[in-house]
């Protein structure tokens, strides 16, 4: 309403303006031959009263004139920053279909160039045979004294004269008493087994079949969910015999990060262990069956050294001395991964004792 009130307003202004104008040019003229037809004046009192009254109309008709003229000066330049604003939009149109045209350009000279080279497809196959999935807690709890001297926990070094006088205000004033450490985290692998076929290959030796990547191996760190519900804590706790206060303060900050980094990665080492014990025992025993059906053949974990001539046994599969033995490979992880399936967790074997 307020728009069309204002757009109402000015145009009546100019209608106003319109006319003002056309009055004041009328009395202009009316003026002029006015005193054309009074001959009794004298000449030059007749054009002096001519001047002045043409001066005040003049005067009279500005204000209109100026509207008029704003008017005008407003519609131009209203149409030469329409004119700005399109052709703006023409230049930045131009430059975005140039550049798609030059990525559409690069697109077909890619898909040109390449789709002249050779094609060289390797197929690859692994047979995952178990889910490893293991979470639990690891509960410290330790003297501080046997981490002073040590470098590894940042407290060795602290030896001036500020670090010495915070620590006997903190183990004096603020938290007085024995100190320990004590670390509760919480810990997660999840990793796939098997056996990757890719690495297998093989040497004849008179008739023997050496293999070499017969080998279950962690072929996957799968995702894990954690929860929003672990605890994760490594505190320095303070014991006197009033209290047990847990102690915040600057100076064993550094520590406490430390020790939890370290027993994280002690942690890790420790089920990254349990994964290997994991592989070679199932490595024995698939090797241990393999042997019993084709007593020809021997296996062998390293080839650095070795001068034999060496195949991949995915590109030999047609070998006839080959076919029978990647079969029962094949067929026996097979069985290994349904049996496992329904195996319960208490009944894999156990290695390095990480309590759940």
């Amino acid at each position: 309403m307020g728009f069309l009130r204002k757009k109402g307003i000015d145009r009546s202004r100019l209608v106003l303006s319109y006319i003002m104008a056309g009055l004041c040019m009328l009395l202009i003229v009316g003026n002029v031959a006015a005193f054309l037809l009074m001959p009794k004046i004298t000449g030059t009192i007749a054009v002096l009263l001519s001047n002045v009254i043409t001066i005040l109309l003049m005067l009279i008709a500005i204000r209109p004139l100026n509207v008029l003229i704003q008017k005008e000066f407003d519609k131009k330049a209203d149409e030469l920053a329409m004119k700005a604003r399109e052709q703006k939009e023409m230049q930045e149109r131009i430059a975005t279909l140039e550049s798609e045209n030059r990525e559409l350009s690069s697109r077909l000279d890619t898909v040109s160039q390449t789709s002249g080279l050779p094609a060289n497809v390797n197929f690859s196959f692994k047979v995952e045979t178990m889910t490893y999935d293991k979470s639990g807690y690891i509960v410290k709890e330790e003297p501080l004294e046997r981490f002073l001297e040590d470098p590894a926990y940042k407290i060795a070094d602290k030896k001036g004269l500020g670090n010495r006088i915070t620590r006997w205000i903190d183990d004096n004033l603020n938290h007085p008493g024995q100190k320990r450490v004590l670390y509760i985290g919480k810990y997660y692998i999840k990793a796939s087994i098997g056996i990757d076929f890719t690495k297998v290959k093989f040497s004849l030796s008179g008739d023997s079949i050496i293999l070499y990547g017969v080998r279950f191996t962690k072929l996957n760190d799968l995702a894990i969910n954690r929860s929003d519900d672990d605890v994760n804590h490594c505190w320095l706790l303070s014991d006197n015999e009033f209290e047990t206060t847990i102690n915040r303060g600057d100076f064993y900050r550094e520590f406490t990060q430390e020790y939890a980094r370290l027993r994280a990665e002690e942690a890790d080492a420790a089920l990254e262990e349990e994964v290997d014990n994991l592989c070679n025992h199932y490595t024995a025993v698939f090797r241990e069956n393999l042997s019993q059906r084709f007593p020809a053949v021997a296996f062998c974990d390293s080839i650095d050294d070795s001068t034999a001539s060496w195949f991949s046994l995915k590109e030999h599969l047609h070998d006839g001395r080959i076919l029978g033995i990647a079969s029962n490979m094949f067929l026996m992880a097979d069985v290994m991964s349904d049996s496992l399936k329904q195996t319960p967790a208490q009944a894999l074997p156990q290695g390095t004792g990480l309590q759940i």
